[in-house]
């Protein structure tokens, strides 16, 4: 498959440092506002029940690939504010819902053809802001052994470079393997430890399809030797270089 050059608008947009809101997207904030609750503002189910979106009549929310594409950005960029009125099971159901196709198509969205290339980065790009202001603070109040926590909240973290096809469907792309670097060593500089596991999971799972062999060693090394007191951590971000994480 042929990739087109970026433009000269969509390498501006690369380079846009001006904060994400509807309206630096060209989204309609009702139609926003209705994803939001679409997705959040739902029930937990009970211990032995199912999550809203297995109901085979719950209706579809209408919106073009392009619209979930800047929803999902707008929701990544603001999470930490748009989310706060939400438990922490509800978050993590919503959002099991935006990153996994077990139940809907809404990560394949980003990867239609109709999506511009610029808008697909940009989405890519506010990755780092669902962990840093939203999953980061609200995980770090019990912390665990890796992969040991079951609730929502933690799986969505935990699994999401995991089970996110967007960049599966992308990776011969180079311009996608060189956002999910650049949002890998985002995560792991951030202060929350599950944002750093997330993305040492996602490294496990998706580092050789970077392409970045030495340099992703050289980081992780680096990684590794500014860790204290936490050799759990150090074993785990070893095992990612290796892709031997489970």
């Amino acid at each position: 498959m042929k990739v087109k050059k970026l433009t000269a608008r969509e390498r501006r947009l690369g380079r846009e440092t001006t904060p994400v809101s509807c309206e630096s997207v060209r989204l309609d904030p009702a139609v926003y506002g209705a994803a939001v609750r679409y997705l959040f503002d739902r029930p937990v189910p009970e211990k032995s029940g199912q999550e809203w979106y297995w109901n085979i009549d719950e209706p579809e929310f209408d919106a073009t690939p392009l619209q979930w594409t800047h929803i999902q950005t707008v929701l990544f960029a603001n999470a930490g504010t748009d989310l706060a009125p939400y438990s922490d099971e509800q978050v993590g159901m919503g959002l099991n819902h935006v990153m996994s196709n077990n139940a809907g198509n809404i990560p394949h969205m980003v990867n239609d053809p109709s999506v511009p290339l610029a808008d697909a980065m940009r989405m890519v790009r506010a990755l780092p802001s669902l962990w840093r202001d939203c999953l980061g603070p609200r995980l770090s109040t019990q912390q665990s052994a890796i992969g040991s926590r079951s609730d929502r909240l933690y799986f969505v973290s935990y699994m999401w470079f995991d089970v996110w096809p967007s960049f599966w469907n992308a990776k011969h792309i180079p311009q996608w393997r060189d956002a999910m670097w650049q949002v890998f060593c985002e995560m792991l500089a951030l202060p929350w430890r599950e944002a750093q596991v997330s993305a040492l999971h996602g490294i496990g799972h998706e580092g050789a399809r970077l392409k970045r062999y030495e340099e992703l060693q050289a980081h992780l090394d680096a990684f590794i030797r500014n860790v204290k007191d936490d050799d759990e951590l150090k074993d785990y971000a070893q095992a990612a270089a290796r892709g031997m994480v489970q």
